[in-house]
């Protein structure tokens, strides 16, 4: 199954197995800089056409194009601290939703995850990195220490391993 798995967020996490390999690529990818936000807040393109949302559209679209993505799974997040968060989470949702009209998508929510990750659904951040370490030493890079988007999108890309590998599409 070729998954693409997504931490949704200004600077999003990523994990996905190119064709043929075992081994997700992993990273993370940041939209916009805080320069080009305050710019584009001053000229009141922050409510009508966000930078992030136009980048991520045409990041997962190119992506799509070469790979193919059987599922794209990412966290299903049900709380936020904001209005504008919470919008924003929604305009990324709704990417994923435009980009890939014919893939399955699925959702995780966030404790689901974590627990499924540490055996606690209240993890914190540095506790998902150590349990990604000590379950899948191989997915970490040599001498890089993936930040906490790539490493929730690598959990996501382990879940979905795990448990939609017996899914029909």
């Amino acid at each position: 199954m070729n998954v693409l798995a997504l931490d949704l967020g200004s600077t999003t996490g990523f994990a996905f197995t190119q064709i043929g390999g075992p081994i997700p690529q992993i990273g993370s990818k940041t939209w916009a800089t805080t320069k080009e936000l305050r710019d584009q807040k001053t000229r009141r393109m922050d409510r009508r056409g966000d930078i992030r949302v136009v980048r991520f559209f045409d990041w997962l679209t190119n992506l799509h194009a070469v790979a193919k993505f059987d599922t794209v799974i990412f966290e299903d997040v049900q709380f936020s601290s904001s209005t504008a968060q919470t919008q924003l989470w929604s305009s990324f949702r709704t990417t994923v939703w435009l980009a890939f009209p014919k893939t399955l998508i699925e959702t995780v929510p966030v404790g689901t995850l974590k627990k499924f990750a540490t055996g606690s659904g209240s993890a914190d951040k540095p506790a998902m990195l150590a349990a990604l370490v000590r379950r899948a030493p191989e997915l970490i890079t040599l001498g890089v220490t993936p930040d906490d988007n790539a490493v929730d999108a690598t959990w996501l890309w382990l879940w979905a391993q795990k448990n939609l590998s017996r899914t029909v599409i």
